[in-house]
């Protein structure tokens, strides 16, 4: 088959729509499928990453507006469909990708499928609560022939936009198991104040709805008669902020805070942890970062927020704790720290649940759905 991805993230961006388009991508290829990914120049677009990765893609001009010209990035989807005679378009969110899609009419005999990753459709979502662009999202939701939720949080949500007979599919994203369960040896780099079994992580995205501020809190109250550290790794608009707040705390000294890691540091930071702490304060579509934490053997403590509660089963691979509750956390860490074998055990049964996920899975179930919307033709043309 030929595959169009379309996704406004991708590499060399950072987090999770990007790693998922790209380990959708390698997975078809693999598995002998052409592949071409279209998106939007970034703002730190660099020409030669996209020509080291093994599929093709192509780039078109940034969205200059969530309103304006948004369907006239059609053209570059209507020439991908000259050059390669497409057979699956694969869009990675209902807007704006997915309505693009919809208003290419060069595309129109062409199976359409569109993912949510939540970021669109969630209720905090600023595209989402912009009622000129209702209309849109429905457009885009109802020329597709299939829709993929990640998570049960996400199928719930697509229903409340899509038609009743929309085909919903569920996938959920996958995690590379080989990676993660093997122990890799503490890269140089680290700050040596990072010790194995002596850190609390947080990896993601530092922005407000990730809730690092809660966790700064939190650590603040339990930490002061150990020697426990807290490790911060990940960027965003939020990093300034959550930097300037943890210069004041009593217990500056013990958190280290880094950019975002990759390779073999992200895989030594996440097996070595006392756990994973994901103090998210809204929805998550899929908690990837907890999926990573449990094939490197580590529970996870997190909020009890949809997508989140899908994965972390309380006291068998992690602990939850109520959204926004500063007090929650401190006891669940506080726990963490006071019986350290439990937390063991914990992880142990983490590694169980990881592995009912896996890539090859994913990618499987994306080409069977592709192959049958091919057999059967586009119904939405």
């Amino acid at each position: 088959m030929r595959i169009c991805l379309y996704s406004e993230k991708v590499l060399p961006g950072v987090g999770g729509q990007e790693m998922v388009v790209d380990r959708l991508a390698r997975g078809f290829l693999a598995r002998g499928h052409t592949v071409v990914v279209l998106a939007p120049r970034g703002r730190g677009w660099v020409r030669e990453t996209d020509a080291g990765l093994p599929y093709a893609t192509f780039r078109h001009p940034r969205f200059r507006s969530t309103r304006w010209f948004v369907a006239s990035h059609g053209w570059w989807l209507a020439r991908l469909q000259r050059r390669h005679a497409l057979d699956v378009v694969h869009c990675h969110g209902v807007y704006p990708s997915g309505y693009v899609a919809a208003r290419c009419a060069a595309v129109a005999g062409v199976p359409l499928v569109i993912t949510s990753h939540g970021g669109d459709i969630d209720d905090a979502s600023p595209l989402g609560r912009k009622p000129r662009l209702a209309p849109r999202y429905r457009q885009a939701l109802g020329r597709a022939d299939a829709v993929v939720a990640v998570s049960e949080f996400i199928e719930t949500r697509l229903r409340q936009w899509c038609e009743p007979d929309a085909r919903i599919e569920r996938i959920a994203h996958g995690v590379d198991l080989a990676r993660y369960s093997a122990a890799v040896p503490r890269p140089a780099e680290l700050d040596p104040r990072i010790r194995s079994g002596k850190y609390f992580l947080f990896l993601g995205r530092v922005v407000r709805r990730k809730g690092v501020d809660l966790l700064l809190a939190a650590f603040e109250r339990v930490a002061s008669n150990t020697d426990v550290h807290l490790v911060i790794a990940g960027d965003g608009t939020s990093y300034p902020v959550v930097q300037t707040a943890a210069s004041r705390l009593s217990l500056a000294e013990r958190i280290v805070l880094d950019r975002w890691v990759e390779g073999d540091a992200k895989t030594w930071l996440l097996q070595n942890a006392i756990c994973n702490v994901v103090p998210s304060r809204h929805s998550e579509a899929f908690g990837l970062t907890v999926l990573e934490s449990f094939a490197s053997g580590r529970p996870v403590v997190a909020t009890a927020i949809p997508g989140l509660r899908e994965l972390v089963v309380p006291e068998h691979n992690g602990l939850l704790v109520a959204p926004e509750s500063v007090d929650g956390l401190a006891r669940a860490l506080r726990e963490a720290m006071d019986r350290p074998e439990w937390f063991d055990e914990l992880g142990r049964r983490a590694v169980e649940t990881a592995s009912w996920f896996s890539w090859d899975n994913a990618v499987e179930r994306h080409l069977a759905l592709y192959e049958d919307l091919v057999r059967r033709g586009t119904r939405k043309a």
